[in-house]
């Protein structure tokens, strides 16, 4: 019997919120807010630099699996891919973005939602191994 590669690599996820990996970004975000002023930089600069980072805070906050992320489960089978959104009980048609990347231990999901780019930022241990494992191929052959 063949299987496609679709059902190959079947996955179904509903990843817990990161508050660690929460955290260690906001350090990251404010460490570099900080450098700039303290390789005195000229002031402008080191103000841009700084509002870049705090900004990008957010930006990278809204794509941990948690309260703050619009994505709340996956699934992704023999019948496409599908989202259910925070606060939704429906599941939406969805498809993997072109910025969906594949790493040994974290994965950059994007998927899109009528026309809106979402995703995740999954580390490892956000999910179960096998999981884990099925949707990095999946990433790697539609990527």
């Amino acid at each position: 019997m063949r299987h496609s590669s679709m059902t190959s690599f079947a996955v179904a996820i509903e990843p817990a919120g990161q508050p660690r990996l929460a955290a260690i970004v906001l350090l990251v975000h404010l460490a570099a807010a900080a450098f700039p002023w303290l390789a005195r930089a000229e002031p402008v600069f080191a103000a841009t630099l700084s509002i870049l980072a705090l900004a990008g805070v957010v930006a990278t906050l809204a794509r941990l699996p948690g309260r703050h992320c619009r994505l709340a489960a996956l699934v992704v089978d023999g019948r496409g891919c599908r989202v259910r959104l925070s606060g939704g009980r429906g599941w939406r048609r969805a498809e993997l973005g072109p910025g969906a990347r594949a790493y040994a231990s974290i994965l950059h999901l994007e998927v899109v939602v009528a026309g809106r780019r979402l995703g995740w930022l999954l580390p490892r241990g956000s999910i179960r191994d096998p999981e884990f494992r099925r949707l990095k191929a999946r990433i790697r052959l539609s990527c």
